[in-house]
């Protein structure tokens, strides 16, 4: 039986203000291709659907779409674990209907798991938790996450028998190396695990984190199938367990468009634009400061320019970074405060705005 392992599809999400729901779908495609040339049985998303707990109308639709592909047209079954971005509650919602379709969603984690069984294979949903949630399951106490966890996991190997036990958790394992992208993350240390929670498991399969990796060669992130910032600009990919030989393969997924970040002086900048028209760009000019006639010559050039920065002084400074749909929506005053930055190195005074005031009202009123 071949198990494809997937997580944080982030469906909804936007970079730079930027959706990327048609990179979704086009991923999505990508997806069914290979459930279909692998003959995958059984596909696992472990967490993180959606990008926010308020999931926009088009990443409903869009999931809707997907799960219809997998278990109707592609007759796989789909186990769905939430992750922190997640509504719990919305995405579990009627799972005991959807479970005859092959659709098993597990949102809020209420008593000790219960293994489903499909196949060779018991499997064990553990969507994202709190330690608190674990206390009252077991009526202990618990000083760290990682005796939570533990307790949790010694449950589940109570449970062992001659199927293969594979565990869905979305998690932060200690050591692992966390991305740009990774937002909220429990990067302080109180919400980390450690790998050896998991011995003895067939396979883990991880959410949480975007960086496709390996903690063990059973236990792994299949990372999100999508760079979600332009620091991750390494192959993304999903993962294929057989359940018969626990063989591993992963298969890459092709971006519908790369993200790009050109670096260095106007003119060399504008040699390598031709280059990555089908490329989400992000620009640091190293030679000048940011105009907003420059932003917009470069946007007719750049169709999926995102955003642009400059440095200034030797050192890269917060203030010049300036997303490429940012000018619409920018006030009068706001684009007035970024001139004198990028001009005068300094914030406009109040006395400044007044006067900028009192010269527009004056424009307005000769017109």
């Amino acid at each position: 039986m071949k198990i494809l392992h997937t997580s944080d599809w982030h469906l909804g999400i936007q970079l730079h203000r930027h959706s990327l729901i048609e990179d979704q779908r086009y991923m999505l495609e990508q997806l069914y291709q290979i459930v279909e040339e692998e003959h995958i049985s059984i596909v696992l998303l472990c967490g993180d659907v959606y990008d926010t707990t308020l999931a926009t109308k088009d990443a409903i639709m869009l999931f809707d779409e997907a799960m219809k592909m997998l278990c109707q047209t592609l007759k796989c079954q789909v186990i769905v674990i939430a992750g922190n971005h997640d509504s719990h509650v919305r995405l579990s919602a009627m799972h005991d209907l959807l479970h005859d379709q092959g659709l098993h969603l597990y949102g809020l984690l209420e008593e000790a798991p219960r293994p489903l069984t499909i196949g060779d294979v018991d499997f064990y949903c553990v969507p994202f938790i709190h330690k608190d949630t674990l206390a009252r399951i077991y009526d202990q106490s618990f000083t760290t996450y990682e005796e939570a966890f533990t307790c949790l996991m010694d449950d589940i190997r109570s449970r062992k028998n001659k199927r293969r036990q594979f565990v869905l958790a979305h998690a932060f394992v200690s050591g692992a190396s966390v991305g740009e992208s990774d937002r909220l993350a429990m990067v302080g240390g109180a919400d980390h695990i450690s790998c050896e929670v998991f011995h003895d498991m067939d396979y883990v399969a991880l959410g949480h984190l975007h960086k496709k990796q390996a903690c063990s060669k059973h236990i792994r992130y299949s990372g999100s199938p999508l760079a979600y910032a332009f620091s991750e600009t390494k192959e993304k990919s999903v993962t294929i367990i057989d359940s018969d030989t626990m063989e591993i393969q992963v298969r890459p997924l092709k971006p519908l468009h790369s993200l790009v970040t050109l670096e260095g002086d106007y003119k060399d900048v504008m040699v390598m634009l031709p280059e990555h028209q089908n490329d989400y760009v992000k620009i640091i000019l190293k030679d000048q400061g940011i105009q907003y006639e420059l932003l917009e010559f470069i946007r007719e050039r750049c169709p999926y320019l995102l955003t642009m920065q400059a440095w200034q002084k030797d050192e890269m400074i917060e203030y010049q970074s300036v997303l490429a749909n940012e000018l619409e929506q920018l006030t009068d005053e706001e684009i007035l405060s970024r001139f004198f930055h990028d001009y005068h190195d300094r914030a406009i005074t109040d006395e400044e705005l007044v006067w900028f005031r009192e010269a527009k009202e004056g424009m307005m009123s000769c017109e």
